[in-house]
């Protein structure tokens, strides 16, 4: 295998890697909210030391200090992230598609070729 050809795999197994991983967090976010789970064993996976979280404060503002309730306020939080309040309903637009006036703008055109290439670049 020359070098050339040892590059091009190892480009192809790294985008292979990302899109594996893409599509795993993809499943994440859908399923954050049935399976808590699947959520703790993800971040539990991300952990790179065994060290303890500080004390958190719940919605109240209660201080938290228990592992299982600390898991609770940061599902909580991450579930509140995937919420259906942040779509907006059919035949209403998002406030940032109008302008000053109140005019609306067209929505923006998404194309996946440069989604992707825009992620792929993008500094982890």
């Amino acid at each position: 295998m020359t070098q050339e050809e040892y590059r091009r795999f190892t480009r192809s197994c790294r985008e292979e890697i990302r899109k594996a991983k893409a599509q795993l967090e993809l499943r994440l976010a859908t399923v954050l909210r049935d399976n808590k789970k699947y959520f703790c064993k993800y971040i539990n996976n991300k952990k790179r030391a065994k060290e303890s979280l500080h004390s958190l404060l719940d919605e109240g503002g209660n201080t938290v200090n228990e592992d299982e309730e600390k898991a609770e306020v940061l599902y909580a939080f991450f579930a509140s992230v995937f919420n259906s309040q942040t779509s907006y309903s059919q035949g209403s637009q998002s406030p940032l598609l109008e302008d000053k006036e109140g005019v609306r703008k067209k929505p923006p055109i998404m194309q996946e070729e440069r989604v992707n290439y825009l992620l792929w670049y993008l500094d982890t």
